[in-house]
């Protein structure tokens, strides 16, 4: 068991834990391994999560936070979202392990409410009402999701996985179309095809706009 170093609270439990999944995976982690990385005994952790979905939300918590931190306040309103939504997307790059998790938390923290108030807060700014911008905010938000799923399937190292399987595939006869579109669905390829889809997904809005304006 290691030495404390720190006082323990909910940001360091959280901080190392999220550590230790990105080293292990989610299904290593445990409130008595991470009590022995924190140099506690398990049932301290319990003083501040009550179990481990409460420290699923404070991990996402640590993550938004970072996330918030790599923001800049210049721009428009749609490209400071744009900039969160990437933000968010890379997120599944630097934490592949834990954003399976992630990914289908609710946001009910106060952290996780006032990251989603401000995201909403640019789109109303930009000219949004409340419908368009739940709207859009789901679109957006359902294809960054997707995009990062793909990232975690194409990057993570996983104990089963075989990427080479699909960098390299070319079995023409039994799967023409897959060999065909294989070089364009590489590891490569994904900045690219997710760009192009938030192209196509801001350029929707801003017609949206432009629409309104005119009305």
């Amino acid at each position: 068991m290691k030495n404390k170093t720190e006082p323990l609270d909910r940001q360091r439990i959280a901080r190392v834990a999220l550590a230790m999944i990105d080293e292990h995976g989610i299904d290593q982690l445990s409130m008595r391994k991470l009590g022995g990385e924190l140099g506690v005994e398990a049932m301290a952790l319990y003083h501040h999560f009550r179990n481990k979905a409460e420290l699923l939300d404070g991990i996402l918590d640590i993550v938004l936070d970072n996330v918030s931190a790599t923001l800049t306040i210049d721009g428009t309103p749609l490209t400071r979202v744009r900039r969160t939504f990437d933000a968010l997307r890379n997120v599944a790059i630097a934490h592949p392990h834990a954003y399976l998790s992630m990914v289908s938390r609710r946001f009910r923290t106060p952290t996780a409410l006032q990251f989603y108030e401000q995201l909403l807060a640019r789109l109303h700014e930009a000219g949004l009402d409340a419908e368009q911008s739940a709207r859009y905010y789901r679109m957006l938000a359902n294809f960054t999701a997707g995009a990062g799923l793909a990232e975690v399937g194409s990057r993570a190292r996983q104990p089963d996985a075989t990427p080479i399987i699909l960098e390299d595939f070319n079995e023409p006869d039994a799967f023409p179309r897959i060999t065909a579109a294989m070089p364009y669905l590489r590891v490569g390829e994904l900045d690219q095809i997710y760009r192009s889809g938030m192209d196509i997904l801001f350029a929707a809005l801003e017609a949206e706009l432009a629409r309104q304006q005119i009305g």
